[in-house]
């Protein structure tokens, strides 16, 4: 019973394509710093939602990381995303060790201002 519950436990942000994305952004920062997947010296401080938050500082970290959320923006935008998921593998045997899966719902009916 308390495996299931486990599985439906989930975190629901309301808000617009910018800040969902942003919030995807500092989500997949913390899961690659936590899990040591990048050097912590690869990562600084930044002040965020009265919180403190780390940011990778490598170059093409932060262009790969750029494109995806810019990508998904578009997706936001378009209602056309379901889900982002963070698979963290085994790069020499490809079996996964963590899998991060974020359930996004749209609201199709609501319109931003320009």
């Amino acid at each position: 019973m308390a495996q299931q519950l486990a599985r439906e436990q989930g975190i629901t942000l309301r808000g617009s394509a910018e800040i969902v994305a942003e919030f995807f952004s500092f989500g997949i920062n913390s899961i690659l710093y936590q899990r040591g997947i990048y050097p912590s010296e690869t990562f600084t401080r930044v002040q965020k939602y009265g919180l403190t938050l780390l940011v990778t500082t490598d170059p093409e970290l932060i262009k790969y990381l750029n494109n995806v959320v810019e990508q998904l923006k578009d997706w936001l935008y378009k209602c056309s995303v379901q889900k982002l998921v963070v698979v963290i593998s085994n790069i020499e045997s490809g079996e996964v060790l963590e899998r991060w899966q974020f359930d996004i719902e749209c609201d199709k009916t609501a319109k931003e201002d320009g």
